[in-house]
């Protein structure tokens, strides 16, 4: 008789045990969850400082081809002058 009672007290023992490794194993998953990690913040500040460099380039580079499209079109109304008032070949 007294082996009956050592089998149920392991087995509430083993199921008290369960349930607990269980409960921790929860309650530190929840908190993993709950709190984002650090990483997370200083990749998502290094992204924007990113797209604002690229924001900024292009801008630059716009201006660049505005004053190219510039040069090109006076340099070309220049040369254009200068051949139609080249020397008389009369």
């Amino acid at each position: 008789m007294e082996f009956q009672i050592w089998w149920a007290f392991a087995f509430v023992l083993g199921l008290t045990g369960i349930q607990s490794i269980t409960r921790i194993t929860i309650a530190i998953l929840e908190k993993k969850k709950s709190a984002p990690p650090l990483a997370l913040d200083q990749i998502a500040e290094k992204v924007e400082r990113i797209s604002q460099a690229v924001e900024a380039t292009a801008i630059e580079v716009e201006r660049i081809g505005e004053a190219q499209r510039f040069l090109t079109r006076v340099l070309s109304e220049k040369a254009g002058a200068q051949i139609g008032s080249g020397p008389d070949k009369s």
